[in-house]
């Protein structure tokens, strides 16, 4: 008999293909999470998947969505969330200035090995912290300034 066990590259990506699948289902039921009421959005291509989920600010202003890339990275695989978002920094008279609301931005990314079928659950906790806490930054920040001209305006910005 011979002790020789099958690897190589090929072996690795059968493995990476077998954890990318089982954790796209994990990245999906995050963000549905995220917006129960929604529906999550997702597309494939030649290196991963890529979730969204439409996120709504609060104060009614703007449109977001949190999107999740999750994808082949090397002999691992990598997930990157991020809120994307077109609020911006309001000018005196409320229209929108070319400066975007950081306020609102969030982003997160681990790396996983390919053994890895589930999401760590403190990565997930960040996430939904995170993309919770970008929901009311703005009212937040305003609530938390006793002076008026410290407070924050911000306006949509439409591309």
């Amino acid at each position: 008999m011979n002790g020789c066990v099958e690897s190589g590259p090929f072996l690795v990506q059968q493995q990476l293909e077998g954890t990318l699948e089982a954790l796209a289902q994990a990245v999906a039921a995050l963000l549905q999470r995220l917006a129960p009421s929604e529906t999550v959005a997702s597309e494939t291509d030649e290196s991963g998947y890529r979730f969204s989920v439409p996120l709504r600010f609060s104060d009614g202003i703007g449109r977001g969505a949190v999107t999740a890339r999750l994808f082949r990275y090397r002999e691992a695989i990598r997930l990157d969330v991020e809120v994307i978002h077109n609020r911006v920094f309001a000018k005196a008279d409320g229209s929108p200035s070319d400066r975007r609301c950081y306020m609102n931005d969030f982003v997160a990314s681990i790396r996983l090995n390919v053994e890895d079928e589930q999401l760590p659950t403190d990565f997930e906790r960040s996430v939904l912290r995170g993309a919770a806490a970008t929901r009311t930054a703005v009212q937040r920040h305003n609530r938390d300034q006793n002076a008026p001209w410290n407070q924050v305006r911000v306006a949509a910005r439409e591309d």
